[in-house]
């Protein structure tokens, strides 16, 4: 969502921010060198062009996905039918660093090595479903939410992000202090490269793990997580997708040693109701407003 710096948790926000600093003076030295006004002025100039062009750069927002730390531990787990799988994304669930975990086609098998100790969940992206596990209970529990409520979390949802014109929520689960959600954002409308071309015909989708704290009347942003990201071409498959809730694919805990999660077999699963979740969905109306107020 908009803000990368005031969503990312303390502890990410040092990595991130540390590729994007601009040079200021030090105190013993106050006045800068030609060639140093020369790059703070063009960073400066380059992070207002991605501002204005509505394009994430690295220095203002986080990276996707992060490398495995090369820890003793993994995962690995069967899937079927894999073949319409396309990727397989691997979330510290206290953390919130993502990694992508390898897909062996031949053999049937999601795996991934060089995780230190931990829980983990896995979210399967398939062609036109996901299939996931991610572990969205509030540190302070999972309690019915009222509408009032929601309705909140939703607003900060829909104005965030002015880029995408459909957004959904396909889980949400919290109290009346703190949420955690599940969006996929989606841009369809027309979109230009940086130099100007047109992305003809071709949508934009990604996926947010996203944890709002409730601050008076307020709903704030705490952390917000680039899962997943793709262009697609419209009208084609997987334009459309559904989610699917899976708690086998959650809270994966990782020891000294390769774990070994239940088999999936996405051909056999049957989606159930889950109360303490919530979902909502927006898309933006053609000459309409922008977004609710």
């Amino acid at each position: 969502m908009r803000n990368a710096r005031s969503q990312m948790p303390d502890s990410r926000w040092q990595t991130a921010d540390s590729r994007c600093q601009i040079p200021g003076p030090r105190r013993q030295t106050p006045n800068l060198s030609r060639a140093r006004r020369s790059r703070l002025l063009l960073a400066l100039a380059f992070g207002i062009w991605h501002l204005a062009s509505g394009i994430p750069s690295a220095c203002l927002a986080e990276k996707f996905h992060d490398a495995p730390p090369g820890g003793p531990g993994g995962i690995t787990l069967d899937v079927q039918p894999i073949n319409d799988l396309e990727e397989a994304v691997v979330v510290e669930a206290t953390e919130y660093k993502a990694y992508v975990a390898n897909i062996d086609r031949a053999a049937g098998r999601v795996s991934i090595k060089g995780l230190p100790f931990g829980k983990y969940d896995l979210l399967l992206k398939f062609k036109d479903k996901v299939y996931e596990g991610l572990t969205l209970d509030a540190p302070s529990g999972v309690k019915p939410m009222s509408k009032e409520l929601r309705d909140g979390i939703e607003h900060v949802t829909w104005v965030s992000e002015d880029m995408f014109n459909e957004k959904r929520i396909a889980r949400l689960a919290g109290n009346d202090k703190e949420a955690k959600l599940l969006v996929e954002q989606i841009r369809d409308k027309r979109t230009f490269m940086p130099d100007g071309t047109l992305m003809k015909d071709t949508m934009i989708r990604r996926f947010d793990l996203c944890e709002m704290r409730k601050t008076g009347k307020i709903w704030q942003v705490k952390m917000n997580r680039h899962l997943f990201r793709e262009e697609r071409k419209m009208g084609g498959p997987g334009t459309k997708i559904d989610f699917c809730y899976v708690p086998e694919l959650g809270g994966i805990r990782v020891g000294d040693d390769v774990a070994t999660a239940p088999a999936f077999d996405a051909s056999k699963f049957k989606p159930r109701q889950w109360p303490s979740f919530y979902s909502a969905h927006y898309r933006e109306k053609e000459g309409g407003a922008s977004k609710p107020k």
